[in-house]
């Protein structure tokens, strides 16, 4: 019986800063951690395949562009041939578009690491984690690294308390990226 209410009283004692430490803050660290890591590799990872991907489809296209309009300045050219070649300058041209996309997928992610760190930063102090002026510099910093401006919304939209998948919805539903839309270089 003795055992049995040392165990009961243990569990029922307040859990001290190192407990609460140890089975959430600690572990959120390593994950947030890993989750940066995972991240940052990925975009090594794609990163030079897809530079150099991007720089040829834009070769490919300023030579075709000098090929198209070359033949169309011969009168002899065959309708078909023209055709051909300039179907071929728009496959080629939603090619560069693709690549473009990359290019905000990587922003994206960049913003996610960064966050992610800034957090880390945050977690790892006790001061830090449990001021809420330290959060607000934190959501600060991180709406202010946006460069694009649906991330911004996205960002109000959760930070209002919006579910994730809502906010979500809604995004899509109000910003339905097509290759047709303006694309935002960095």
């Amino acid at each position: 019986m003795a055992i049995s209410n040392a165990r009961t009283s243990k569990l029922e004692q307040p859990l001290s800063d190192a407990d609460v430490d140890w089975c959430h803050i600690q572990e959120t660290i390593k994950v947030l951690l890993l989750a940066m890591a995972q991240i940052e590799l990925s975009l090594t990872d794609g990163e030079h395949n897809v530079t150099s991907l991007g720089a040829l489809f834009t070769d490919m296209a300023r030579h075709l562009e000098g090929m198209n309009s070359y033949i169309n300045q011969l009168d002899d050219t065959p309708e078909e041939v023209l055709v051909h070649g300039e179907n071929l300058a728009a496959a080629v041209n939603e090619g560069v578009v693709a690549f473009q996309f990359y290019d905000r997928v990587t922003q994206r992610l960049q913003h996610v690491i960064m966050g992610l760190a800034l957090m880390e930063e945050l977690l790892s102090s006790q001061k830090q984690r449990i001021s809420p002026e330290a959060w607000e510099k934190l959501q600060e910093e991180i709406e202010a690294s946006y460069s694009l401006d649906c991330e911004r919304k996205m960002f109000n939209l959760v930070l209002q308390g919006i579910p994730v998948h809502e906010a979500l919805k809604l995004y899509k539903d109000q910003h339905q990226v097509t290759p047709q839309d303006d694309i935002e270089l960095f």
